[in-house]
This record gives C-alpha cells, sequence and structure tokens, in this order.
C-alpha cells in the first residue's frame, strides 16, 4: 500500500491500492501481481513496475 501511497499521494490508502491494483491488472506483463497472496511486493517487482508505470 506504500507503493500506490507513492503514486497516489492525494487519496485515501485503500482507495490507492485499488487504483494501483487496476493500472497492473491492464498491463497482461504486471497482472500477476495483483494476484500474489503477500502483502508486500519484492525490490524486482517493484523495479518492474517503475519500467512500466515509470517511477512515482
Amino acid at each position: 500500500m506504500e507503493l500506490a501511497q507513492m503514486y497516489f499521494p492525494n487519496i485515501q490508502l485503500r482507495s490507492a491500492w485499488l487504483k494501483l491494483k487496476s493500472l497492473l491488472s491492464e498491463d497482461p506483463s504486471l497482472e500477476y501481481l495483483t494476484k500474489l497472496k503477500r502483502r508486500r511486493f519484492l525490490p524486482m517487482e517493484v523495479n518492474i513496475i517503475y519500467q512500466h508505470l515509470g517511477q512515482p
């Protein structure tokens, strides 16, 4: 959720997470990240998100 808050700093934390999740699900190469059972992204996954969405 911290990453989502970085991308969307002006909205509620939960709403930011839902918005980031929506962005990830729109990209077939990132969609798998929305289905992970853990609560955090690995550093490698964060780098992949940065490559596709840009730095927050």
